[in-house]
């Protein structure tokens, strides 16, 4: 393995040099990833801020996600060589994701790298936080390749994370902007159309209270999703299931909505409960003040096979539930602990509504776009 590595490596970092001697494209800003294939919610709110603001402005995106099939990782390949000439012809790079040539290769002084981590925060741990652990990555090849190296500055959902995304990243605590992600401007100035328009596709979601439960992605198959549905009364509530794209649990029920087209993101507009488990999206419905649950059916397992960066329990009392009847027994009641909600949103959410217009003058800043034509 290591000698097919450094043969890799070789071949990029010869190609690189050859592709530095073309010009730069000043104009040019290039966003990658390998989680969507195509541009996430943060990628394209930041391309329509800077579009709205410089004419000539040229913005590339190369998102395709990476699928473990032999045809898919040849197509990947020639893709990070898309990705190389790109990186080699622009000042700014924009990720939301571990991208090969960002991290094996030796960047032009001019080059800067911003990581806009995809997700608002990091309940679980993660990046080399997990090397070696049931699941991170090898911590051999994860050094061999360069893992989370050469970013320039590191975008963080609040200061609260930045301790965990320094040991995840293994980057500096210089280097983090607390301000947040776009999608939290995104979702709390424009809840009631998100709602509008979710309602327009599934109408049936008005009729009763909506149970949204959004679970982390597991590599083995459980029974958890099973347990929490045998626990709802689906004469008083409508349950919503918004599964992580590799999960490959299944659950047959017709009483359950299973949505693929609309993002977890909407869907928290039109949850009266949000339930998770090790899942950012938490740190989202926070940002709304949702009524927020965990369901930690495997808590004790997954602590010890991944790990949390915090305590749920001290941190959401009276939310935290690794028995469903238990849970739904809240829900029932109606007793929320709104005060836990908002004191997580105080500690965890640092948007003030203009992260989308701080991260794009970043981009301008480092970009040099001040000669550009100005709207």
């Amino acid at each position: 393995m290591a000698f097919f590595v450094f043969l890799y490596k070789l071949h990029l970092k010869i190609l690189y040099f050859f592709l530095k001697l073309f010009p730069v494209n000043h104009n040019k800003v290039v966003f990658l990833s390998r989680n969507h294939d195509t541009p996430s919610l943060d990628f394209r709110m930041l391309e329509n801020e800077l579009k709205s603001k410089y004419m000539n402005i040229q913005i590339v995106f190369l998102t395709k996600r990476i699928n473990k099939s032999v045809s898919q990782l040849i197509c990947y390949y020639f893709h990070t060589l898309l990705q190389t000439y790109h990186i080699a012809t622009t000042n700014v790079c924009v990720l939301d994701s571990y991208i090969i040539p960002i991290s094996i290769l030796k960047h032009r002084e001019s080059l800067s790298v911003i990581q806009l981590w995809h997700a608002m925060g990091a309940i679980k741990k993660f990046g080399y936080q997990t090397l070696d652990k049931r699941y991170g990555r090898r911590a051999k090849l994860s050094l061999m390749m360069h893992m989370h190296e050469n970013y320039d500055y590191v975008v963080s959902g609040s200061d609260a994370m930045i301790p965990f995304y320094t040991e995840a990243f293994h980057v500096s605590s210089q280097r983090f902007l607390p301000i947040g992600l776009p999608r939290i401007d995104y979702i709390v100035s424009r809840q009631k159309s998100i709602r509008r328009s979710v309602y327009k596709k599934y109408p049936h979601l008005k009729d009763k209270p909506v149970i949204l439960y959004v679970p982390t992605f597991r590599l083995e198959p459980d029974d958890g999703i099973e347990r929490l549905v045998n626990q709802i009364d689906f004469s008083r509530y409508s349950l919503i299931i918004k599964k992580h794209p590799n999960d490959q649990r299944e659950c047959n029920d017709d009483r359950i909505t299973f949505i693929g087209n609309v993002s977890s993101l909407s869907l928290l507009t039109v949850a009266d409960y949000i339930i998770t488990d090790y899942s950012a999206i938490s740190i989202e419905a926070s940002a709304l003040e949702k009524r927020l649950y965990f369901y930690v059916y495997d808590y004790d397992k997954y602590c010890a096979s991944n790990g949390l960066n915090i305590d749920l329990y001290e941190q959401m009392p009276g939310c935290v539930f690794k028995d469903a009847a238990e849970l739904i027994q809240d829900i029932q009641h109606n007793n929320y602990n709104f005060e836990a909600i908002r004191a997580f949103k105080r500690k965890y959410v640092a948007n003030n509504g203009d992260t989308t217009q701080k991260i794009s003058n970043l981009i301008a800043e480092l970009a040099g776009f001040r000669h550009l034509d100005t709207k």
